[in-house]
């Protein structure tokens, strides 16, 4: 019997009508549809067509900005899974009993586990995103054409990227390279030959995928091009401890030209609109406004994903969107992190682009009100338009991250708060060169130091006159800010039980003392005697490395000691 869809009323209902009908009279063809068998022909126009849904899985797991999962309207998975569990971040929200999707690993509660949302929706989101890819390259024959030939070598590549992203977080994952029955039971790899899987996929596709061809190129920058095959192959290099081999890879993004980090002044659009497709931008996934979508209509929800928004403020400035107070408030700059780049750059571009104080915000920006414009600093910090719109902000020092907020001037449709036109970058070249800089450290080749000292002055920030292991460190935590790589890099560092090890022990708040009848102006005060406390938190060692697979999934893959087969949970869960 053929599938179809029932609409408008249950699924029981659907059933109990079903059971006496005549079931030939279902075998109804469905209309706007391409049956499986005609869609992969092997034709160059469908090939292309299934590449770009590959793509659109992508986009989906590295966001998950829709309303396919609970949460995911509010703050995408992904974000969250490799952002909150770093000493950078605040997960914040309303309090501690908001979000807790999100402070659980941020505070390493101990209701984070095999049953967390997050872990969940991200692990089948990344495994939707393979099943894309393999749709491509299990049914079309890149000896047809060129053109065939691309897309599979795009499909190989994009997943590559997504195994990556799932060796690194959880290990041992299941390596999928084909689509599988319903009936197999996926086991877990070996990381270290799914780690050579990997580069091997991206060695070989970056043999067939073309050039960026220019600096300038837009659509180089959100397609799978060599050279973005390379920077991916060179990240998993070093992440298996292959300097020699990233070293050599690395260096071939770095001679093709294709690529140069953006002037200092311009750091503040490579996470909008403006910037995208940038000369900064190794590889980023796409976003077309299309009302046909459903909720985002194609994009990301920009006033909830990422850095969810900012919260409890009763205005907000301009050039952001402007939405009546806030929203979410997740991915606070922590107070080591505002210690450590205030004392390397206050005034940098690079600090400036990503986060600005409380006072910054009140005052830096104009805000809609008619007499903003002539009003003083000293003026905007006694006026009670502005400021604070609750008691205090949880989860917050006095510091804002705006490396992702979107602007108004972002807005594909004037009337949707919900939207921004913003794309995803995935690989930019300032991490290509600190990954370089670093396979380089490790190998004690001090050739590293000029490309370290690149991303250090466009900053705007001190450069260094060694290249160390605690140079390339300090300086990938500035500028790799909220960018997904905090964790996972402390975790192969092997610092992760040193610098995590009090993660969640304490979540300030601030308050703001303003009463202009007193003379007192708007101020972050921070009072740790109000802080929120938890019992347990931290990172645990032989623990936390990894991240829990999800009990659904051990529960339909239960692993059989004796063969070995199904998927074994990691250590500590």
């Amino acid at each position: 019997m053929k599938k179809y869809i029932i609409l408008g009323f249950s699924l029981a209902a659907a059933l109990l009508t079903l059971s006496s009908c005549n079931q030939s009279l279902l075998d109804i063809p469905k209309k706007g549809v391409i049956a499986y068998e005609s869609f992969y022909d092997g034709s160059e126009e469908n090939a292309e067509s299934a590449a770009l849904a590959a793509y659109a899985a992508g986009i989906k797991c590295m966001n998950l900005a829709d309303m396919d999962f609970s949460h995911w309207n509010i703050a995408p998975a992904n974000f969250v899974l490799r952002n909150a569990p770093s000493d950078d971040t605040y997960y914040g929200s309303g309090g501690p009993a908001d979000h807790v999707f999100g402070l659980e690993i941020n505070e390493y509660r101990p209701s984070f586990g095999s049953n967390s949302s997050v872990i969940v929706a991200d692990y089948k989101a990344f495994y939707q995103f393979i099943y894309a890819c393999n749709l491509v390259i299990d049914n079309f024959d890149p000896a047809t054409s060129a053109s065939v030939a691309r897309n599979v070598a795009e499909a190989r590549a994009l997943r590559a990227l997504a195994h990556l992203h799932l060796a690194i977080y959880w290990g041992n994952p299941p390596l999928v390279d084909h689509v599988m029955a319903a009936d197999v039971h996926p086991t877990n790899t070996d990381h270290a030959e799914l780690m050579a899987w990997i580069i091997k996929e991206l060695d070989e596709a970056s043999a067939v995928l073309p050039s960026r061809g220019s600096k300038t190129n837009r659509d180089g920058a959100v397609r799978m091009t060599k050279e973005a095959a390379w920077a991916i192959e060179g990240k998993a290099q070093v992440f298996a401890g292959d300097y020699n081999g990233a070293k050599t890879t690395l260096k071939k993004v770095i001679d093709s030209g294709m690529f140069e980090l953006v002037p200092g002044t311009e750091m503040w659009r490579m996470f909008h609109a403006s910037g995208d497709c940038s000369t900064e931008s190794v590889f980023e996934f796409n976003y077309v406004h299309n009302v046909n979508l459903g909720f985002t209509g194609g994009h990301t929800n920009g006033q909830r994903a990422n850095s969810c928004t900012w919260r409890d403020l009763k205005k907000i400035p301009m050039p952001f969107i402007q939405i009546n107070d806030g929203w979410g408030g997740g991915g606070n700059p922590s107070k080591s992190f505002v210690e450590a780049i205030m004392q390397n750059e206050p005034d940098s571009y690079r600090r400036k682009a990503w986060l600005i104080s409380y006072e910054e915000l009140l005052t830096d920006y104009e805000y809609t009100f008619e007499d903003d414009k002539t009003m003083t600093k000293e003026q905007k910090l006694m006026d009670p338009r502005r400021g604070l719109s609750a008691s205090s902000y949880f989860g917050n020092v006095g510091w804002f991250m705006i490396k992702y907020m979107p602007l108004e001037t972002e807005r594909p449709d004037p009337n949707d708060v919900h939207k921004n036109d913003n794309n995803t970058p995935v690989m930019r070249y300032a991490e290509v060169l600190l990954l370089y800089a670093e396979a380089c450290a490790q190998t004690g080749d001090n050739s590293g130091l000029t490309y370290l000292n690149m991303v250090a002055e466009r900053a705007g920030a001190p450069t260094y006159s060694t290249l160390t292991m605690e140079n390339v460190k300090k300086e990938k935590r500035f500028e790799m800010f909220m960018e997904g790589t905090r964790f996972a890099d402390l975790v192969r560092w092997g610092d992760a039980a040193t610098v995590l090890k009090d993660q969640g022990k304490e979540v300030p708040s601030f308050v703001d003392p303003f009463d202009p009848e007193k003379g007192i102006p708007h101020q972050a005060v921070v009072d740790y005697s109000t802080a929120y406390y938890n019992t347990t938190y931290g990172f645990q060692a032989g623990k936390n490395e990894l991240m829990p697979y999800p009990l659904g999934e051990l529960q339909l893959n239960a692993y059989n000691e004796e063969t070995g087969e199904g998927i074994k949970q990691n250590p500590g869960w």
